[in-house]
């Protein structure tokens, strides 16, 4: 059982990290291929396009992993509902753009972009149907192989001078050819049949979960929409410079960690004692890796933005900084959201979801224009420290999970953490190299400093971590 569950996570850490590195080569052909304002105008249009098909496989695909059984009805109910959904999307955003702007450049890239809807939605039962068996290798495969040929198109798109269709060209190609693979590994044929009871139920259940997703995805696609309307497209490049390099490693290690967790805290629903138990041994171990990861990203952050992607993105330093200090906070409640969906409560925090939402983008809209991309950073840190409190009340209420065993799980990440920022600003501002010899000297100190740390607060952290895969 132990060595079956190492397996699973191996894989989909093969798949996140593969995702980090081929993203990563990406990303940096495209900052130096597009300017900041063509990444600005692709950028946006993929958010709006991916905001609504996040929504609908919000509805669909986390009920089904939870369904006791998965039957051919359901299949079938979830897949042909959700190609007609798609199509009927794409009819709908084809025509909304068309009043929005005159410009047929932006009309014609919006249409293309919309048809990933459609592809993201077929995907959704194969998908759902891969977490529940624990077949993380093909779930690994079929995104590693689509972002490799999507990567690829979009480089050779930009190359060619296109400009923004290299974004738009990049997800049309990585979610066809996911789409394809996962068709061919399971090549049944699905039913035309619609059932209309069974499809109530599923949107039903849900529901909740499509809230906090609409609430969440609003979050990092409308900042974006509304930075744009705000402080132009050269503001969302830069905006979306430094939180690309953020979502670089949270996405594909959040959504690594989350894509497994979700079944197991499900089969731990009935018993809160053993969910409270794995929700804390999971943030600790997250929050070990990950929280000094983002402090780090915030301690070098002039080092990697100016030796990796050049000068004229320095305005993207402070952004960058900021962010990443979010996405610290975030670490310390990562899988409260998971763990609500897990026991069905998940509507015990979608007002404070949709509150804290409608906030940040309230902010954004309001200081947009005198301070630009730092609006938006400022934005999503302040919502970030009023949703992590309202989500442990919410999980309080849900399981039991409260404040006490919520800072006994974190404080060790977060005071070794703060241990080595200090350590760094002293050392670093102290070297006498320049530089990515700079930049590796700072990443060792970090490393070092946190490591002996978090050692004297914890000496037996390496055999507790171990006993997180092995007996649990």
């Amino acid at each position: 059982m132990a060595n079956h569950r190492l397996v699973k996570l191996i894989w989909i850490f093969t798949e996140k990290f593969g995702l980090i590195f081929l993203s990563m080569i990406t990303f940096v052909a495209y900052a130096r291929l597009l300017s900041p304002t063509e990444l600005g105008v692709g950028t946006v249009i993929i958010a709006v396009v991916e905001l609504i098909g996040m929504i609908y496989s919000s509805v669909l695909e986390d009920p089904l992993v939870r369904l006791e059984r998965l039957e051919d009805k359901h299949i079938a109910t979830a897949f042909w509902a959700s190609v007609l959904v798609s199509l009927l999307s794409i009819v709908v955003i084809s025509g909304a753009v068309t009043l929005y702007t005159p410009d047929p450049v932006l009309r014609w890239m919006t249409a293309v972009a919309s048809v990933k809807i459609l592809f993201t939605m077929m995907a959704r039962v194969y998908v759902a149907q891969m977490r529940r068996s624990g077949n993380f290798r093909m779930l690994a495969s079929r995104t590693l192989l689509g972002k490799v040929c999507g990567g690829v198109g979009g480089i050779a798109v930009a190359l060619w001078g296109l400009g923004a269709w290299a974004v738009i060209a990049q997800v049309l190609i990585m979610e066809f050819v996911s789409i394809v693979v996962l068709m061919r590994a399971d090549p049944r044929r699905i039913a035309f049949s619609i059932d209309g009871p069974l499809l109530r139920e599923l949107l039903k259940a849900g529901a909740p979960v499509a809230i906090n997703a609409l609430s969440s995805q609003t979050l990092q696609r409308g900042v974006t929409v509304i930075l744009g309307m705000t402080a132009g497209s050269n503001a969302v490049g830069m905006f979306n410079m430094a939180m690309r390099i953020i979502d670089l490693p949270r996405t594909a290690i959040y959504h690594g960690l989350i894509s497994y967790a979700l079944p197991v805290f499900a089969r731990r629903s009935a018993d809160p004692s053993r969910l409270r138990a794995i929700i804390s041994d999971s943030t600790a171990v997250s929050g070990f890796l990950l929280t000094p990861l983002f402090i780090g990203i915030a301690l070098t952050a002039h080092d990697l933005i100016l030796l990796i992607f050049g000068a004229k993105w320095t305005e993207a330093i402070p952004l960058l900084q900021v962010l990443a200090c979010t996405a610290a906070i975030g670490n310390t409640a990562m899988y409260a959201t998971t763990a609500l969906v897990a026991v069905n409560c998940s509507h015990l925090t979608i007002k404070a979801e949709v509150a804290t939402t409608v906030l940040a983008l309230a902010l954004v809209y309001s200081f947009g224009s005198l301070y630009g991309g730092m609006a938006a950073a400022l934005a999503l840190l302040a919502r970030m420290a009023i949703i992590t409190p309202l989500q442990i009340r919410g999980l309080n209420r849900a399981i039991g999970y409260d404040w006490r065993l919520f800072f006994e799980t974190n404080y060790r990440s977060v005071v070794a953490s703060l241990v080595m920022a200090a350590i760094v600003l002293m050392v670093s501002s102290r070297l006498s190299v320049q530089g990515y010899l700079h930049l590796f000297c700072s990443i060792v100190v970090g490393a070092l400093s946190y490591a002996v740390a978090y050692s004297v607060m914890h000496p037996r952290w390496m055999q507790e971590f171990k006993s997180v895969f092995t007996t649990r």
